[in-house]
């Protein structure tokens, strides 16, 4: 797939609509816990989190991108990871998307909602799934898929950033809701996929599987120094102990 994000759009494109905002910012939606990392547990730590007004995105930007809480991986039915667009434009467009992901299998739903709910309903079952939307699909689609248990982490991509907010706020794994996907978006899927490849990782190891867990840390460590641009240090450090146990 061949980077194409420095051509324009054609002006009624989604893309356009995207790039035509001005108003930066985004809001991780606020959930029961937060995943912290601390150097002095290989454990995550959780601290109660609140929810972000509008007139707190800017400050946002400032902050770290933080993953997801760790969560088990049943190597009996697990069967990797899928990533799934129901707006192939922006994916189609950055191949950054493909290196964040470890794939260029996107699938990309163009715009079909019943086509994509039943996807990812019946195709994506014991697999963690990314899923990215606009915000006029998202406010559709996301009440229907958002309880699925593969369902891992839902990114929204849109021009008005504070009124996707308003329904946003009420799905938990709604990640970000903003109209800026280098400095949002891209980061914080890097930082998720990052998480969910220690996860993977960590099951592997106690498997037995070393070699492939080693992968599985290395690409998180990618995705944690190349990608995420401002993820949490204390993961990082995490990662490279756990590839140095490795050796």
């Amino acid at each position: 797939m061949s980077d194409k994000s420095q051509r324009t759009p054609p002006p009624d494109s989604l893309l356009a609509q995207f790039t035509k905002s001005t108003t930066a910012g985004y809001q991780p939606q606020p959930q029961v816990t937060a995943s912290t990392y601390s150097q002095n547990t290989q454990k995550p730590t959780t601290t109660t989190t609140t929810t972000t007004t509008s007139n707190q995105i800017a400050t946002k930007l400032s902050n770290t991108f933080q993953p997801l809480a760790s969560q088990l991986i049943d190597l009996k039915t697990f069967k990797g990871f899928k990533f799934v667009t129901l707006d192939g434009l922006v994916i189609e467009t950055r191949d950054i998307y493909d290196k964040i992901s470890g794939t260029y299998q996107w699938e990309m739903c163009e715009s079909q909602e019943d086509r994509c709910i039943d996807f990812i309903r019946d195709k994506c079952a014991n697999k963690r799934t990314f899923f990215i939307c606009s915000g006029g699909l998202g406010k559709n689609i996301v009440p229907k898929i958002h309880e699925l248990p593969q369902v891992y982490a839902i990114y929204i991509y849109c021009a008005d950033v504070i009124f996707h907010q308003e329904w946003a706020s009420k799905f938990s794994k709604i990640r970000v809701v903003c109209n800026d996907d280098d400095k949002v978006l891209l980061p914080q899927l890097a930082v998720d996929v990052a998480q969910a490849n220690v996860d993977w990782g960590n099951a592997l190891v106690k498997e037995g599987n070393r070699i492939a867990a080693k992968g599985k840390f290395e690409k998180a460590l990618t995705n944690l120094t190349e990608y995420a641009k401002k993820p949490d240090q204390n993961m990082i450090h995490q990662v490279i102990r756990k590839l140095e146990e490795l050796k």
